[in-house]
């Protein structure tokens, strides 16, 4: 296996085990240590690539990010071009997905709230381009804090709709993006 694939599969492992930390254990305990011993890594090993907790944290945000536009882009794919049918879509991953966001999320929240920046001027273009793609500003707005919402719903397990319902809300979301006022 090349070294460039060994250290992205590496960097990879640090990321999910500093996320399993903070979902699992508590913002608290994580640490360079309990992520390297999560990871399995050495700490030197992930101190190659996170020379600290901050890079750490800031690392665990762009996996977010990227993750996120990954679904996008695939999703993109799947809708004719169609950006904000995408987006609903990319949106609606299963609950599952979201741990990945939740561990990033409490993570700079609670240590580093300025790593959140990037995520916050993510969500600034977003919310721009549903303006500017929905039929009407306000119907893009509402679309982005619908999802939002629905975002807020699957963390905190906040009455979690049922697959149905999801699906019902997914078809709704997408007339509304669709349709010609």
């Amino acid at each position: 296996m090349k070294q460039k694939t060994i250290s992205a599969t590496t960097r990879k492992s640090i990321l999910e085990a500093a996320n399993k930390i903070v979902l699992e254990q508590g913002v608290r305990t994580l640490t360079l240590e309990s992520t390297a011993r999560e990871a399995g890594v050495s700490k030197g090993g992930l101190l190659y690539h996170f020379p600290n907790k901050k890079s750490l944290i800031k690392g665990m945000v762009e996996k977010l990010i990227s993750g996120f536009e990954t679904m996008l882009e695939q999703e993109l794919l799947k809708s004719d071009g169609n950006w904000l049918v995408a987006y609903v879509r990319a949106s609606f991953q299963p609950p599952a997905e979201h741990n990945q966001i939740s561990g990033a999320l409490v993570a700079a929240i609670a240590i580093e709230p300025e790593l959140l920046k990037p995520l916050q001027e993510r969500f600034d273009e977003w919310q721009e381009k549903c303006e500017q793609l929905a039929p009407t500003p306000e119907i893009g707005t509402i679309i982005r804090l619908a999802l939002d919402g629905m975002l807020i719903s699957d963390l905190l397990d906040f009455a979690p709709l049922a697959q149905e319902a999801r699906q019902n809300l997914i078809d709704t979301l997408i007339e509304m993006v669709t349709k010609e006022i």
